[in-house]
């Protein structure tokens, strides 16, 4: 599947409609593509037709955006909990409160979800140890980095990742947001 990326198309995407859903950030939510993430992961929930994992629910903004155009089921992941009664109208979201990895009861969910966004905690070891489960664990889908030049740590998570990747920051978030391909399935066209 070849899946087209140009900040144009991005930016046409109507976040104030959604807007309402979230609890925090509303300054960045509606910011344009290259600026923050949230136009980006939703255009990509809509594009890749199938289950989607986010690992970072942290506020659960990212998950907003990506629930809006999707009926797929999505997972999304924290170890601190948020506050899941803000977010009931969110019908396709189960928040699981847990490390990704420690959850058998939705491994084979995630390992056969096309899309992963992962926002969380930035500090590098982190992201190495999902890349790392990820590859141990033969996930073949796509997935989505947030905050790729935030910092050193993520800078040299980056550059040590050894799979096919895409650094698709020009539409995404400002400090960085990268692709890694772990299957063939998807491919970007970069306009």
């Amino acid at each position: 599947m070849k899946i087209t990326l140009d900040n144009e198309t991005l930016d046409a995407l109507d976040m104030k409609s959604i807007e309402s859903k979230i609890t925090t950030y509303h300054d960045y939510f509606t910011l344009p593509a290259g600026q923050e993430h949230y136009r980006l992961i939703r255009y990509l929930a809509n594009q890749i037709n199938g289950p989607i994992v986010e690992i970072g629910t942290h506020a659960a903004t990212s998950v907003v955006a990506l629930s809006a155009d999707t009926a797929y089921p999505i997972v999304t992941y924290d170890i601190e909990n948020v506050k899941h009664r803000e977010f009931e109208d969110l019908t396709t979201v189960t928040f699981r409160l847990c490390e990704f990895s420690d959850d058998t009861e939705y491994r084979d969910f995630i390992l056969a979800a096309p899309l992963i966004f992962i926002d969380a905690p930035h500090d590098g070891a982190f992201e190495m140890f999902c890349y790392q489960w990820l590859k141990d664990n033969r996930y073949k889908g796509l997935t989505i980095w947030d905050d790729i030049h935030l910092n050193e740590p993520m800078r040299q998570f980056w550059s040590r990742v050894d799979l096919p990747k895409q650094d698709i920051s020009k539409y995404g978030h400002i400090t960085g947001t990268g692709a890694i391909f772990f299957g063939d399935d998807v491919e970007f066209e970069l306009k």
